[in-house]
């Protein structure tokens, strides 16, 4: 679910949004992890998917690789 939280900064309004989900929030086809705007701008999001909760290591650059027909030799 989306998440808006409004705060002020120096005496300007702002609104966080997020997904509750982990998923990126999406506007005019661009993803974000979360974004902050001024409120007056009014911008609404939508889900998108789900941002990656853990960094790849050698194994999964190794089978990218492989689908790709890349031999990686020991």
């Amino acid at each position: 679910m989306i998440i808006q939280e409004r705060f002020t900064i120096n005496g300007r309004e702002f609104v966080r949004t997020y997904s509750d989900a982990g998923c990126y929030v999406v506007r005019d086809g661009v993803s974000y992890g979360e974004a902050n705007d001024p409120a007056e701008f009014g911008r609404t999001y939508t889900e998108g998917e789900l941002m990656p909760q853990e960094e790849a290591g050698p194994e999964d650059y190794e089978a990218a690789l492989a689908e790709l027909g890349v031999i990686v030799d020991d």
